[in-house]
């Protein structure tokens, strides 16, 4: 068991919303540790703990290009683009900075009442440009001690078409070396 797996076991069983903050701010999770949790998870293994995931591939349909401005780029010829087809580009680039992919994990107790959520985007795991004011790749982490929502609503709220996860906190990530 390697520190950032024992750090994630920690993590989901904090006694408080204090001890997880603290834990949250001095563990850094390498992206093999969080595989092996979710695939823990999975099949069962780490009692008394159920899991449940959620993935969604979200794109504002304003940035998605109409037929039009399809076929319009389709028949531009060489050079600048303008008009129709110009729009059509533009909205093809906009699309790589408004398109969500969201992953979230839940690990949960039966009786649903003490529950761990770890979710990210494609944003939350890059190297620039994300959300987060200390900067670097995160993850964010919440339990039930950040929300008053039940387990369900949460839940709910995360399985939308644009998901509205609950208040978390964020834990340095870092990809394992053989990721690729």
């Amino acid at each position: 068991m390697t520190p950032g797996f024992k750090g994630l076991l920690d993590l989901i069983n904090a006694p408080n919303k204090r001890e997880a903050q603290k834990i949250c701010r001095d563990l850094i999770v390498e992206s093999e540790d969080l595989f092996e949790l979710i695939v823990a998870g999975r099949h069962g293994l780490l009692p008394p703990y159920r899991y449940a995931c959620h993935f969604s591939d979200y794109t504002p349909e304003n940035v998605i290009p109409t037929p039009e401005q399809i076929s319009a780029l389709s028949q531009h010829g060489l050079g600048q683009f303008t008009g129709k087809a110009k729009t059509a580009v533009n909205k093809l680039f906009q699309t790589f900075k408004d398109r969500r992919m969201f992953a979230a994990h839940l690990f949960y107790l039966p009786e649903q009442d003490y529950w761990s959520l770890f979710y990210f985007d494609q944003r939350d795991r890059s190297e620039l440009g994300n959300h987060w004011k200390i900067g670097g790749p995160h993850i964010h982490y919440a339990c039930e001690a950040f929300t008053r929502d039940p387990m369900q609503v949460m839940w709910q709220k995360i399985c939308q078409v644009s998901p509205d996860p609950p208040r978390a906190e964020h834990v340095r990530y870092r990809k394992t070396q053989d990721d690729g």
